[in-house]
């Protein structure tokens, strides 16, 4: 599977999420403290792929609640050629969702330094069947940890938590909009236990028989942030 093929399958991991306690970081824990978030989060996902070779992926997710989000993700491989350690961007690319064109993305990649408008008239997608396993901890966040899949040659487990920072303002935005974009924006039904965690994926590529593996969990959940509002704008190169 190319990188930017399975890039597009992870855009709605983490378009889902709701909280009322507000959050900051201290290393890679995170301190929860009673007080309202405010109106811009910014959330870190660091985590691990196997396919045909290993990759590195950041997400980061930039939230204004009075202007939009942003949804950026990297690929990095590691090799050590001649013993030298050589990290080589695989795939750098961007999602950018704005109130102000409600039914409109665009994704930018940061490589060629073209963009590509998707349009959505808000119908929500079908969503997997989850079993729901338990309660567990991860990483100070009380979640849900679910499973979809057809094991043992495909699933996915998920870690949610309504304690994830920074959406509940951007869904009351959508709903103000009309009652129909949130299922755009937030569609999946894992996202009915909250804002993601942890997600480990495992499944066997049917036209090469090779596994392909993802580990990704949230790093960091800052709510203390100055976001420019550039920032939610398209590149212009």
């Amino acid at each position: 599977m190319k990188p930017l093929k399975f890039f597009l399958l992870l855009i709605p991991i983490v378009l889902g999420s709701a909280s009322q306690r507000s959050s900051e970081t201290l290393g890679n824990r995170t301190v929860r403290s009673n007080k309202e978030y405010g109106h811009q989060v910014l959330l870190e996902y660091i985590g691990h792929v196997t396919v045909a070779w290993d990759l590195d992926m950041a997400i980061n997710v930039s939230i204004d609640s009075s202007i939009g989000v942003r949804y950026e993700v990297t690929f990095t491989r590691v090799t050590y050629p001649a013993d030298k350690r050589l990290v080589t961007l695989i795939a750098h690319v961007a999602i950018f969702y704005k109130f102000s064109n409600p039914y409109q993305s665009v994704q930018y990649n940061f490589l060629t330094h073209k963009s590509t408008v998707n349009k959505s008239g808000g119908s929500p997608d079908s969503d997997p069947d989850v079993e729901v396993i338990g309660k567990e901890t991860v990483n100070t966040y009380l979640c849900s940890h679910l499973q979809h899949g057809k094991a043992p040659d495909e699933v996915s487990d998920y870690w949610m938590s309504p304690s994830v920072p920074g959406f509940s303002k951007l869904g009351n935005a959508l709903k103000t909009i009309n009652s129909g974009l949130p299922s755009m924006a937030f569609s999946g039904t894992i996202f009915n236990w909250g804002g993601l965690v942890k997600w480990t994926s495992y499944r066997i590529d049917e036209s090469t028989g090779a596994a392909i593996k993802l580990d990704l969990h949230l790093q960091k959940a800052n709510t203390d942030v100055t976001l420019p509002s550039k920032t939610f704008d398209v590149p212009s190169k």
